[in-house]
């Protein structure tokens, strides 16, 4: 059952563990064979001061310009603020995502293709790799919305999964109560399963396997790195505190673009395709209710 008209508290106590805590390796020099190791088998790792503290200023300064600027396509607000009227001061407290923005913003394209952060992703990759996708999540302080769980590869057209990775790099603090992220160790081995649009583009509510949720905080400057089908999401910020954090993807240049029957393959129920990469294939985003019972 969808717990979307339950709200916010609800879902975060229902959905989202807070005493599983999965601690994150010191530095990119713990990066070892038995990490390398563990990422395959539970689908993450996290790695602290993989970016220096001037690195990441330099990526707050980027975002902060980015919010200023005010390009409506790169930047969205929370619902909280739909029908408000945002000044350029106030701004940045309200914006939820920037997207498409390495082209624009130097310093975060820098963070993008930041060497030794580059050095981790084809290590785990296994190969080299092409940036697939770039997008800052603020969860701005109070009113910053969950990003339910989901698996990544039900956006993206190319494959096989296993050549596609995320990372997702704090720049401030994120911590349990301000929304950090949330992963389902082992899930990236069981497949793509059927989403649907309730909150987002998601896995259904009844689907999550809560019991088996491990939260992943990290420092300013510690990175995120994950299998493109681990389950995942955020819960919404109702602390006073910002949550800045910026998640590039990237693809093997040994992987494919699917055409949409090797897509629906991974991504469907018995009524046909259920996923979230409508934008590549044309189809609708099906709702919650649609799914199978």
């Amino acid at each position: 059952m969808s717990l979307t008209a339950l709200g916010p508290s609800v879902i975060a106590k229902r959905l989202y563990r807070s005493d599983r805590i999965h601690t994150a390796l010191p530095g990119v020099e713990a990066l070892d064979d038995a990490a390398i190791a563990a990422y395959h088998r539970d689908g993450f790792v996290a790695i602290d001061n993989v970016f220096t503290p001037d690195e990441v200023a330099a990526g707050l300064a980027g975002i902060t310009k980015l919010v200023a600027d005010g390009d409506p396509k790169i930047i969205s607000f929370e619902d909280a603020v739909a029908d408000r009227h945002i000044t350029g001061e106030e701004r940045e407290k309200f914006v939820r995502k920037c997207m498409g923005f390495v082209e624009h913003e130097p310093r975060l394209k820098a963070l993008a293709y930041h060497e030794k952060f580059l050095a981790i992703v084809k290590k785990l990759v296994g190969s080299d790799v092409e940036l697939l996708q770039d997008m800052a999540l603020l969860k701005p302080p109070m009113v910053g919305r969950e990003k339910p769980w989901h698996q990544d590869s039900a956006y993206f057209p190319y494959g096989p999964a296993s050549l596609l990775i995320g990372t997702w790099t704090a720049l401030d603090a994120a911590t349990l109560e301000n929304g950090c992220m949330h992963m389902i160790p082992g899930s990236h081995l069981e497949g793509g399963k059927a989403h649907y649009h309730d909150r987002d583009c998601q896995l259904p509510d009844e689907e999550v396997d809560v019991a088996r949720d491990v939260a992943v905080p990290l420092k300013p400057g510690g990175a995120l790195f994950f299998s493109s089908l681990i389950h995942h999401g955020t819960p919404p910020n109702a602390s006073p505190d910002r949550r800045r954090a910026v998640q590039y993807h990237y693809r093997s240049v040994n992987a494919k673009k699917l055409d949409l029957g090797e897509f629906e393959q991974m991504f469907h129920d018995s009524h046909g395709v259920a996923g979230c990469a409508s934008w590549a294939y044309g189809f609708k985003v099906r709702p919650v209710d649609s799914r199978e019972i």
